[in-house]
Parts: C-alpha cells; sequence; structure tokens
C-alpha cells in the first residue's frame, strides 16, 4: 500500500513539535509527536522515502528523534544529525515498560516517545563511520568463531560415532584431523573420509578469515590514538583497546569508571532488601564479546604479573595489587574479573583525561 507524505496545513500541530517517536522498520515508518510538555499531538505513517523527505522539510521544527537502538538506527541517527535533529537511540528493554497497550506499531512509537521523556533513560551513541567498522568486524569476528566452534564439535561428534576421539581445542583439531583422515588403519569408511575433509576445508576457511579479521582491527587500533593510549594498561591489547572504542563510543556519557564498568556488567548483582544486603555473580550486563576479551585480558596479565623472568609486568602498584588479589581470590576466573573490572576503570580515567599508563612504585 503506497503511504502519502502528508502536506502541512494552516492548523497543523508539527510547529509545537518538541520530540517524536518513531517505530523503525524496512519499508513502513509509523511516528508520534510530543510537544514540550510532553503531550501526544502529531500521529502518521510514513513509507521510507516520506519519512526522509519529511525529517527533510525546512519548516519542521529541529526535534528528539527517538528510536529503538535496533537494525538501522545508527543509519537513521546519523541521518538526522546531518539534518540538525537530535537522535536519541533508546535500548528496547528501556522502552518495553512503557508499552502498556496491545502490541503494533503506533503503540510502540507511543512507548518510544514516553520512554524518551524519562530522565533516567540512557541512550546508545551514534557511532562514527570508523567506530560502525570496528563494531562490524567484531560482530563478523564473534559470529565465525560460534560457527567454527559449531563445526569442530559436529567433526568431533562424527570421529567419536567411528570410535576415533580427539581432545578439545582447535589447535588440536588442526594437527591431528590430517594424520587421522589419512590412516588407512582406523575404522573410517570413504564416505566418512570425503565428507569430512570437506569440513575440515571449511574449518580452515572460517580460521583464516577470522585471522584476516583480526589484523584488520590491529590495523585500526594502531592508527587510532585513543586506542593507543589504552593498550598501555597491562592487559589490553589491540583487540580490547579496538572493541573499548567501537563498544563505548563517548567514555563522557559515564559519570566514572565504575559506571562503564556497570554497563559492561563486570560488578556483582544485587539482592538487596532493607539492611540485608547480597551480592550474586557479575550482571553480565553490556556487550558480550567485550566482555569475553577484558576478561581474556585480565588473564594475560595475572600470568605476566606471576613471572619472575622474561615477559614480566613492570612492578608497581598495578602487580602488587594483582598478586594480593590472587591471594584473596579462590579461583583464577574470580581474580580475572576484578581486575577486568579494575582495567575497565583504568580505561575510563585514561581515556578522558587524554593520559597514558604509567607504572608507579
Amino acid at each position: 500500500m503506497k503511504v502519502e507524505t502528508p502536506k502541512k496545513t494552516k492548523n497543523s500541530p508539527e510547529s509545537s513539535l518538541s520530540r517524536i517517536g518513531v517505530d523503525l522498520s524496512k519499508s513502513t515508518f509509523h511516528v508520534v509527536g510530543l510537544d514540550a510538555d510532553g503531550k501526544k499531538i502529531l500521529r502518521r505513517k510514513f513509507n521510507r522515502e516520506g519519512f526522509k523527505a519529511w525529517l527533510a522539510r525546512p519548516d519542521l521544527p529541529r526535534v528528539i528523534v527517538a528510536m529503538e537502538a535496533c537494525g538501522g538506527a545508527q543509519w537513521w541517527g546519523t541521518h538526522c544529525q546531518s539534518l540538525g535533529h537530535t537522535p536519541m537511540l533508546i535500548p528496547p528493554h528501556h522502552v518495553k515498560p512503557f508499552a502498556t497497550s496491545q502490541k503494533n506499531d503506533i503503540n510502540d512509537a507511543e512507548a518510544i516517545g514516553e520512554a524518551s521523556l524519562r530522565p533516567k533513560t540512557t541512550s546508545v551513541p551514534v557511532k562514527t563511520p570508523e567506530q560502525q567498522d570496528l563494531s562490524m568486524l567484531i560482530a563478523a569476528r564473534q559470529g565465525m568463531i560460534k560457527e567454527r566452534t559449531a563445526l569442530a564439535a559436529r567433526i568431533r561428534a562424527f570421529l567419536l560415532e567411528r570410535g576415533v576421539t580427539l581432545p578439545q581445542g582447535i589447535s588440536h583439531l588442526g594437527e591431528r584431523l590430517s594424520t587421522i583422515l589419512d590412516d588407512g588403519t582406523n575404522t573410517l569408511t570413504l564416505v566418512t573420509r570425503t565428507l569430512i575433509r570437506k569440513l575440515q576445508n571449511s574449518l580452515r576457511c572460517l580460521s583464516a578469515t577470522i585471522g584476516e579479521i583480526e589484523t584488520m582491527m590491529d590495523t585500526l587500533a594502531k592508527t587510532d590514538e585513543t586506542s593507543r593510549r589504552l593498550q598501555t594498561i597491562p592487559g589490553i591489547g589491540p583487540m580490547v583497546s579496538a572493541s573499548l572504542v567501537a563498544v563505548i563510543g563517548n567514555p563522557k556519557r559515564f559519570r566514572n569508571g565504575r559506571d562503564m564498568a556497570a554497563f559492561l556488567g563486570l560488578v556483582p548483582s544485587q539482592h538487596t532488601s532493607g539492611d540485608k544486603i547480597r551480592l550474586g555473580r557479575i550482571t553480565k550486563h553490556g556487550d558480550t564479546g567485550l566482555r569475553s576479551l577484558l576478561v581474556e585480558g585480565a588473564q594475560s596479565a595475572i600470568r605476566a604479573a606471576e613471572m619472575t623472568g622474561s615477559g614480566k609486568m613492570k612492578d608497581g602498584k598495578l602487580r602488587a595489587w594483582i598478586l594480593e588479589l590472587k591471594k584473596r581470590k579462590d579461583t583464577q576466573n574470580k581474580a580475572a574479573v576484578a581486575l577486568a573490572n579494575k582495567m575497565v576503570r583504568m580505561a575510563w580515567a585514561i581515556w578522558t583525561k587524554g593520559t597514558t599508563y604509567t607504572a608507579t612504585a
């Protein structure tokens, strides 16, 4: 159905618009307009080109354009900025409590508009093209790692059905699989060998592509000044620094490093009532891939702090803190998560102040 762009009439409420809530889709866009008092004064339905033309109208007031942080929202945020509007990308879980009626597009747009009025509603920053490139590489790498893990598990399962076992780990699979397939004394049939060789080729292609993506991320991290400064922190390498820049965007939207660590899910969950304070496992909010990279980086920093020969961490307050942390925590993982939290707080301080990390005694 063709959706016509509405023409402005003499008594049009568009002149009183302060913000709009938009329910995004590929082709149809529902808009709810609010005035300065938060009163709903406009309801519209557009097609894609009609919505773009309506936003670009010179007689339309410059407004806050609230939308869910979903697929395509980053492009619309950039487009709204180019037209002088102020985009507000709201995480979907902040919109859901305001959807008080039945599920449809216009009600979703109203819920987005209501959520944008609340002062405690957080928004996702509009990323630069460079940050979007990094986000794309991170998402592609995470997806391919999952595909590679699933493919490796499938190969192991096929071999196990024929009485051939392999230890866990991609490296073991790469080292031993060719030897097993070339061994004519085992119970593998010709069909099994042919299929697993094809799966092996797919596994190699995935590993090669993952390596190329990591090389691209390393290159981008080396050319970015912020990434280079973040890499001075022990445990933060090119992969972690590039991911931080892509996911966080602007660190000044957080009041302090603790808030940034909480945004990434590296703080204990709370189940507190009255005077009883109960702390549980970490919340695991935020980006899963970045949090995993931070914990892996923290584990490498702990190993460096425990070393005594070449490659050990420089002596200083951080190394002493890590060694003391290891004594207090009963598992390596707890120590790694605690250090990851500290790394994020240090990254916030270095990022916002424009400094670098220096080991101090």
